[in-house]
């Protein structure tokens, strides 16, 4: 089979005789059908390969669509050639096929293409990172990419009665605009650029993952607010913030990874619900699907991207997100 492999720094090798691979114990064979890239985790592990440790150990290519090829034992859920979409795989979707836990499946609807049902590996994600969204709140999300996208239609369908919502860039605000959002404000991500977007929000979500957006959502919420880290901190990885403010304000945080296996059941669980039944537009999300063979051009388009640089260093050139850009998919 097929597979890119990250052999390096901005080093990829299409490997035609990668091994076969097969299901062990609550495993899943998937072929692939689209692999989107993820515009942080991916691009991270492309750049920074070698360079720094957590680089090396996650799934490059991990969102994944596809049919079900063959299952391990104890798999109980799934048969073949069942449509699903993968949270988090076990090897790269980069590739004619792709194994994952049980867990990390869910199943998609013949309604959604394999190229935008692998944008789904978000749902999930945002589900968990929103659970503590409750009927009414005022919700703010710091940054429109592709996960705070998401963020923003469950943090809808959560019951928001006010979802703020900022970006550098005005056409990602664009696409937020469709997705019913009462407010959209073009911010540098700064706090006093963000206090435009209101104040005393009972929640912020910061979905970009810079230090300048984490402290900022600090300062949007209400005292005994709710401050969700969505945005993935691969780049600077190490945030200082000031504890008094903290305590002074008595704010609570959560993450969005799901730490256990429970976890992971109930936030797919949600997800498929809300795919079946046609809540989550992935349509607007994605910009362009290419063969597998154009992997290496799909990445240099997305590594326009001012976020794949440490914030007290000049970038080449990019002051914000890959232009008119939000998911690009693969297919084998």
């Amino acid at each position: 089979m097929r597979r890119y492999e990250l052999v390096g720094k901005c080093q990829i090798t299409l490997n035609h005789d990668a091994p076969t691979l097969r299901p062990g114990d609550g495993e899943v064979l998937i072929r692939i059908g689209a692999c989107t890239i993820c515009n942080r985790s991916d691009l991270v592990y492309y750049h920074y390969l070698g360079e720094r440790q957590h680089c090396a150990t996650g799934c490059f290519g991990h969102e994944i669509a596809g049919t079900v090829a063959a299952v391990g034992p104890g798999v109980s859920r799934f048969g073949m050639g069942e449509r699903v979409f993968v949270r988090t795989p076990l090897t790269s979707g980069f590739a004619d096929f792709a194994l994952a836990r049980q867990v990390s499946v869910g199943r998609l609807p013949e309604m959604i293409p394999f190229e935008q049902g692998a944008i789904l590996q978000l749902l999930p994600l945002a589900v968990h990172a929103t659970r503590g969204v409750r009927l009414g709140d005022r919700v703010a999300i710091v940054g429109q990419g592709p996960v705070g996208l998401m963020a923003t239609q469950v943090v809808r369908l959560r019951g928001a009665i006010e979802i703020a919502v900022a970006d550098l860039d005005p056409w990602r605000l664009e696409r937020s605009v469709t997705l019913g959002v009462t407010s959209a404000v073009q911010a540098n991500g700064t706090a006093s650029d963000l206090r435009r977007l209101g104040a005393d929000f009972d929640v912020a979500i910061e979905a970009v993952g810079t230090p300048d957006t984490a402290n900022a959502c600090i300062e949007l919420v209400r005292p005994n607010g709710l401050v969700v880290f969505l945005g993935t901190h691969h780049v600077d990885t190490t945030v200082a913030f000031d504890l008094v403010t903290w305590e002074r304000k008595g704010l609570r945080i959560h993450t969005a990874a799901e730490p256990t296996d429970t976890d992971r059941a109930a936030a797919m669980t949600v997800a498929e619900r809300l795919v079946a039944t046609g809540h989550i537009e992935t349509a607007s999300l994605l910009s362009a699907v290419l063969p597998l063979t154009e992997l290496p051009s799909a990445l240099k388009r997305l590594s326009a991207s001012r976020i794949l640089y440490p914030a007290d260093t000049a970038s080449p050139s990019h002051t914000g997100p890959p232009p008119a850009t939000l998911k690009i998919a693969i297919r084998p």
